[in-house]
């Protein structure tokens, strides 16, 4: 497909990027506002009920590794939709889970739909779009922030609505429908666009395990995430417990996934190409760790601008790294086996953010050392932010090369 083609099918990409994103988070953040009930009707502890949030994380590092080869065999299209279809029955059954164990299965079934859909999306922008990579990338992104930030707000009150917590878990799997029905148009816009390109078999790439920049770009966004998620799971109940702020605990999640939203669209927006990110990277760093260092060092003074720095740094910084593989890339298939090796470490590194922070709630009785080390990891990424300069150079005219 030429730049012609692609560029006629963009109102079609972006609203099926937007509509499928938007899928992909309820099921993991509308946990978030009703957790303590969650915990109270099953007995769970603050380390065990960090698992609804973990065991997402560790499916999207770990099944990442499987999307190449399923959409290989199977088309990517028809790989996404099967994994709608799945996080859609799975967000059924996971509210009307009887036991804890059945919970906890249910939630990784759960992961598991979320794991192969965004895996590949990668390796589709580029495809597509390479020439515009972070533009999609943060509609993306964007899509994913306002299917949280629905979820964070409107969670607790469909659940009090409904007296049931089971409600506000389930009610989310409809997002699932209607991403299916928008991916299967999208899908028939492009076929249709681009008949050859869709018969052309995907050459294999193999991981950069040995590639150093590889490893730096997925160790920097792993850390970015394992805020992101610690906070998912942990910001609603920790207001609700500390009352450092009247707004409730849903508006205040719904406050941080609406701005990370908005800063989301606002990085993809920033002109270039591939180019060296890195004092962009620096800058929303610096942003998220200064909301840190209030939550963890003055919780009760701005409460509020705290979650708006933090949303800010953390939704830019969540675009520009998913950016970085595509960057990086030579091709659609290298674009796919960068964006899954980060991925794979990096959601790996995010799933040990909700359990340490639980484990450190329940170890201390209360939240100051697990913001403490919310700070601790932002420190490191602002640290590793020169070294995420471009792996390679010439990236104009490869991209150029691309659009032939």
């Amino acid at each position: 497909m030429t730049p012609t083609d692609t560029d006629k099918h963009s109102l079609a990409a972006i609203i099926g990027l937007l509509v499928l994103s938007i899928a992909l988070r309820p099921a993991i953040v509308s946990i978030g506002p009703i957790l303590l009930l969650i915990q109270q009707h099953y007995g769970l502890s603050f380390t065990q009920a960090a698992l609804l949030t973990s065991i997402p994380d560790v499916c999207m590092g770990v099944l990442a590794l499987l999307a190449p080869n399923l959409s290989q065999r199977f088309g990517t299209d028809r790989c996404v939709i099967a994994a709608l279809v799945l996080l859609g029955v799975a967000c059924v059954l996971r509210a009307v889970s009887p036991s804890a164990v059945l919970l906890l299965f249910s939630t990784f079934l759960v992961s598991v739909g979320i794991a192969i859909a965004g895996a590949l999306i990668g390796g589709w922008i580029k495809a597509h779009f390479p020439h515009r990579p972070a533009f999609f990338m943060g509609i993306y992104a964007a899509g994913l922030s306002v299917g949280a930030t629905l979820s964070a707000l409107f969670t607790a009150p469909i659940s009090e609505l409904a007296q049931s917590w089971r409600v506000g878990a389930g009610v989310w799997s409809l997002l699932c429908v209607t991403a299916v029905i928008s991916w299967l148009w999208m899908a028939r816009r492009f076929a249709s666009g681009a008949p050859k390109a869709s018969a052309q078999p995907v050459r294999s790439v193999r991981l950069p395990w040995g590639n150093p920049q590889a490893w730096l770009v997925a160790l920097y966004f792993g850390a970015s995430q394992f805020v992101v998620y610690a906070l998912f799971a942990w910001l609603a109940p920790a207001s609700t417990e500390t009352a450092v702020t009247t707004l409730p605990s849903g508006a205040l999640l719904g406050l941080f996934t609406a701005v990370f939203a908005v800063a989301s669209v606002g990085a993809g927006l920033i002109p270039g190409k591939a180019h060296d990110r890195r004092g962009l990277l620096a800058l929303c760093t610096l942003l998220a760790l200064l909301g840190t260092a209030g939550m963890a060092f003055a919780p009760a003074a701005w409460p509020t601008l705290y979650v708006l720095l933090v949303s800010v740094g953390l939704g830019m910084s969540f675009t520009v790294g998913m950016t970085l593989p595509l960057d990086n890339a030579t091709s659609p298939a290298e674009a796919g086996a960068w964006t899954v090796f980060m991925l794979f470490i990096g959601y790996l590194v995010a799933a040990l953010g909700p359990l340490s922070f639980g484990a450190l709630r329940d170890h201390t009785g209360n939240y100051t050392l697990a913001y403490v080390m919310l700070f601790a990891v932002l420190v490191f990424m602002l640290c590793l932010t020169p070294a995420l300069k471009p792996a390679r150079h010439g990236a104009e005219p490869r991209h150029a090369a691309l659009r032939t």
